[in-house]
């Protein structure tokens, strides 16, 4: 039997995978990120983590392997134990189990269990397609300036006609021409604006003295209308829908899980039954939330009370 297939498929479909007698797989979101030193993206995706406390059987992945094996959901339960202690022997004898395409462990001379997670293999199905790449860096080559060509300079000789010849034609020109220039002058003068005589007159004084206006108007109270009062409008509330719920047991017989959300009824827990798995069973939820965070945190809550085989379901 293949215990990494099954485990790797409930994976995707639960945030937590437990292996009756060994641990639990833990499936926790990450969002997507960039290494500044190597500069390489990641998608988001969901981190694995063991938790070896995980250990009572919770009936997902003994119904898994019934229903792919199409055996008795009590065979399934003894095939995992045949499993597990296959690999703990592994363990005890080389400290090193690997699960294909999930992760390895570790058996520490405490023997406590170290887990590696494998990251081939990203568990969330919003990032399907999307793939870790490396941004490549900038080579910028040198720029070889461009050659200007060099003007040729004009002799001395040159340089100083180019100035003083049209010196010299415009002064003979303005010695043979002195008429044109005098109309030249008078045409400009034509063009700017003369300053208009302003001529100032003093008012007349007035024979008679002003008189203001003593009249008033008082405006009677039933005059003013009333200002409309401003309704308030009514807030609203944006309610969002339980997605995450704590699960405290599945059933294969519908009255079995009925029978233990009343008993949670009974103790003041807002239970209900959270839908099938696709392998039929009940799943009773203790308490839904909105917010994953205080989900997690109730989760712990209910786990070092009285129920410690408490798990987090997610239903989008």
């Amino acid at each position: 039997m293949n215990l990494e297939k099954y485990i790797s498929g409930l994976l995707f479909e639960h945030d937590c995978v437990i292996i009756p007698g060994l641990g639990g797989f833990i499936a926790n979101y990450s969002p997507a990120g960039i290494n500044p030193v190597t500069h390489t993206f990641t998608p988001p995706s969901r981190q694995l983590a063991f938790n070896a406390r995980l250990s009572t059987n919770d009936g997902i992945l003994a119904a898994k392997i019934a229903s792919a094996e199409q055996v008795s959901f009590e065979e399934a339960v003894r095939m995992i134990e045949r499993e597990v202690a296959r690999i703990k022997d592994i363990l005890n004898r080389s400290g090193n189990f690997r699960f294909e395409g999930i992760g390895h462990l570790n058996s520490n001379h405490g023997n406590r269990l170290d887990f590696i997670p494998d990251n081939r293999i990203n568990y969330l199905d919003d990032a399907f397609g999307l793939a870790s790449f490396t941004s490549q860096p900038v080579i910028r080559k040198p720029v070889t300036p461009l050659a200007v060509p060099t003007m040729r300079k004009l002799p001395p000789a040159l340089r100083w006609a180019a100035v003083i010849l049209p010196i010299a034609a415009i002064s003979i020109w303005s010695a043979l021409n002195t008429g044109g220039l005098t109309q030249l002058r008078k045409n400009y003068a034509s063009l700017l604006p003369s300053k208009p005589e302003m001529t100032i007159t003093a008012p007349a004084e007035t024979a008679a003295t002003e008189t203001k206006s003593t009249d008033t108007y008082t405006v009677q109270p039933s005059e003013v209308a009333p200002e409309p009062e401003a309704i308030p409008e009514p807030a609203t509330i944006n309610a969002q829908p339980d997605i995450y719920f704590v699960i405290t047991g599945a059933f294969s017989i519908e009255e079995n899980a009925e029978k233990l959300v009343n008993e949670l009824i009974a103790e003041g827990y807002n239970a209900t039954i959270a839908g099938q798995n696709n392998q039929g069973l009940y799943r009773v939820s203790i308490a839904g939330f909105s917010d994953k965070d205080l989900a997690l945190s109730k989760m712990e809550e209910f786990r070092s009370g009285g129920y410690p085989n408490a798990w987090l379901l997610t239903r989008r």
